[in-house]
C-alpha cells in the first residue's frame, strides 16, 4: 500500500536504472530512483527486536512500547503450505508447487511489509532519529526457538523484514544500525545481571519484570552498533 507521503516523495525522486527481470513467466520492470530526504537530528532511539512468536518489538528511550505481527498466524499459514506441498510433491506436480511458493512468499512478503510500516510510522510519530536492529549475521540461530520451530527458522524472512524497515526508515529520514544480537534477550535492563528465560515473562531477582521479547529490544536499544561506532 501505498501512502500519501510515499507519493509526495516518489513526485520529488529523480529517475535512475532501469532494469527488465523475467519471474515465474512474467515480465516486470525495475526502476531506481534518487529521493531526496531530510536526517531526522533529535536523540531520540528505538530498538527492534525479532522474533518468530512475535514478529517484533520496539521500544523507544523514552520507554513507548509496541508489539508487532502475530508469529502464531505466520507459523499457522507456513504450516498449510507445508502440507499442501507435501501432498503435490508425492502427486510429482512441480509447477503447482513452483506457483504455491510463489503465493506463499507473495503473502509472507505482503505481512513484512505492513509490519515494517506500522514499526517506521511508530519511529515518525515518536520522532526517533536512530532505530536499532539485530545485526542479520546468525540471527537465525540466535533466535529463540523450540523444536517445534526449528524447522520454520530457514523459512522466516528475518533479512527480508530487516531490508523493509531499514529503507522505509530511510524515506523518512531515520537512521538504522545494527547491534550484536548475543543474550539480547538474558541481560536484565536495570541491574545487567544474566537470566535464563524459560517462557514469555522475564523474571530477574531485582524485582525486574517484563515480556522477554521488550527486554530484548530494551537491550538492543542501549547496545552499541556492531562496527563499534556509537
Amino acid at each position: 500500500m501505498v501512502t500519501e507521503r510515499d507519493k509526495n516523495l516518489i513526485q520529488r525522486a529523480k529517475l535512475g536504472l532501469m532494469r527488465i527481470v523475467e519471474k515465474a513467466g512474467k515480465w516486470y520492470a525495475q526502476v531506481s530512483l534518487s529521493i531526496p530526504v531530510t536526517k531526522k537530528t533529535n536523540e531520540k532511539v528505538m530498538g527492534v527486536d525479532l522474533g518468530l512468536k512475535v514478529p517484533a518489538v520496539a521500544v523507544t528511550s523514552n520507554g513507548k512500547t509496541r508489539f508487532f505481527g502475530n508469529g502464531r498466524q505466520n507459523k499457522h499459514i507456513r504450516r498449510k503450505y507445508q502440507q499442501r506441498r507435501r501432498k503435490l510433491g508425492k502427486l510429482k506436480k512441480l509447477s503447482a508447487i513452483r506457483k504455491m511458493n510463489n503465493k506463499e512468499q507473495r503473502i509472507m512478503k505482503d505481512i513484512n511489509h505492513k509490519i515494517s510500516r506500522q514499526i517506521v510510522n511508530m519511529a515518525i510519530k515518536e520522532e526517533v532519529s536512530v532505530m536499532k536492529l539485530e545485526k542479520l549475521t546468525n540471527i537465525r540461530q540466535t533466535a529463540r526457538t523450540s523444536r517445534k520451530n526449528e524447522k520454520h527458522l530457514h523459512t522466516w524472512s528475518f533479512y527480508q523484514l530487516s531490508r523493509f524497515i531499514e529503507y522505509k526508515a530511510a524515506l523518512a529520514g531515520i537512521s538504522v544500525v545494527y547491534v550484536e544480537p548475543k543474550y539480547t534477550s538474558q541481560h536484565c535492563p536495570q541491574c545487567g545481571t544474566k537470566n535464563k528465560v524459560r517462557d514469555r515473562k522475564y523474571v530477574c531477582g531485582c524485582g525486574y519484570v517484563s515480556h522477554r521479547d521488550r527486554v530484548g529490544a530494551w537491550n538492543i536499544l542501549k547496545a552499541p552498533v556492531a562496527d563499534g561506532v556509537a
